[in-house]
């Protein structure tokens, strides 16, 4: 059996393991600690989500690994090989959860992919507390760690992915001409908080963060898709401090969405999961916290998530950042949902 918990910060995690565990009888355990719970009876700031998964031919393997002070993607190629030590499979679906207030998680994925490849499926999502920005969580059947990635390899069983958000570009495109790591200097050549204030007249560097929040920057992959990143606050200078790191000398756009754009986008990504399945058995849902918060309490999108799985079981958390591939390599997102299908 292989367990997935999905936590809040209010409880003793260590605890919560332990009567999980202990509950469930599970061999195998992979969890994450959020801002919030997602299950069918609605989107919680504040409890404590359980889905099993058995079956029959259905192997599984977790694997914990600190991400302190050492080279990202290298952290990523080991956490794969601990994976694949377990369950040498060729295929089927990896659930990664990182610390979401952690740098280099975009070389975590790298090195995981390294490893194992296109014949996997990756999903999953940052973790993170309720919004204080303080101390992350990783659980495994082995125990709770922070400042870690913990994952699973789950092979005998198909899974679908969806990927969705909901925003459409707004204005020309920009090219992000200087940036490191979490920080944009430069858009188009000039400060790129001043680029910001310019497009978006309503901004003022006092209230950036919380009009930045609804207008993150997108930046157009390959296939010309837009993979989000959301603005956190300026900084002095001119600079733009991002939740997470930003590519260089790539095309990206200011990004709009409304209310019902973002809904219909939640129904559209359960939709897309749930047709690369011919008989779904479980879901599982990594909901952006941003997202939660723009939708106020979150209970319309409950209602659209239940309405769109009908009796199919399913749980997730707000997450701090999603992992999932557009096409074969796994990316992180920000402002973004992204949910995962087992089944036949």
């Amino acid at each position: 059996m292989l367990v997935f918990l999905f936590t809040t910060e209010d409880y003793d995690q260590e605890a919560v393991l332990e009567e999980v565990l202990s509950r469930t009888g599970a061999s195998r355990l992979v969890g994450a600690c959020g801002a919030g719970v997602v299950t069918p009876e609605g989107i919680c700031r504040r409890g404590i989500a359980v889905l099993a998964v058995r079956a029959e031919g259905v192997s599984a393997a977790t694997a914990l690994v600190s991400l302190g002070g050492g080279d990202a993607e290298e952290a990523g190629k080991r956490l794969a090989e601990r994976l694949l030590s377990k369950v040498p499979a060729r295929e089927g679906a990896v659930f990664i959860f990182p610390d979401g207030f952690a740098g280099g998680i975009t070389e975590v994925l790298s090195g995981l992919y390294d490893v194992l490849g296109p014949e996997f499926r990756y999903a999953g999502g940052g973790t993170g507390d309720n919004l204080r920005f303080m101390k992350t969580y990783q659980l495994t059947e082995e125990g709770v760690a922070s400042s870690s990635v913990a994952a699973a390899l789950v092979a005998g069983c198909s899974f679908g992915v969806g990927v969705g958000h909901g925003w459409r570009s707004a204005g020309p495109p920009l090219v992000i001409t200087r940036a490191r790591g979490r920080v944009v200097y430069e858009l188009d050549g000039q400060p790129a908080l001043e680029v910001y204030l310019r497009r978006l007249g309503e901004v003022t560097p006092e209230n950036f963060a919380k009009v930045g929040a609804r207008h993150p920057l997108g930046v157009v992959d390959v296939s010309g898709r837009y993979v989000l990143r959301d603005p956190l606050k300026g900084l002095p200078g001119g600079a733009v401090e991002f939740v997470t790191e930003v590519p260089p000398s790539a095309v990206a756009y200011l990004m709009t969405t409304t209310r019902d754009e973002l809904l219909q986008a939640s129904r559209d990504t359960v939709a897309a999961a749930l047709r690369s399945v011919r008989v779904p058995r479980f879901a599982l849902v990594f909901d952006c916290v941003s997202r939660s918060l723009l939708l106020g309490n979150g209970g319309e999108e409950a209602a659209a998530f239940r309405e769109a799985f009908g009796s199919l079981p399913f749980a997730g958390f707000l997450t701090f950042g999603e992992a999932a591939c557009y096409d074969d390599a796994p990316l992180f997102h920000n402002k973004t949902l992204v949910v995962a299908v087992g089944g036949k």
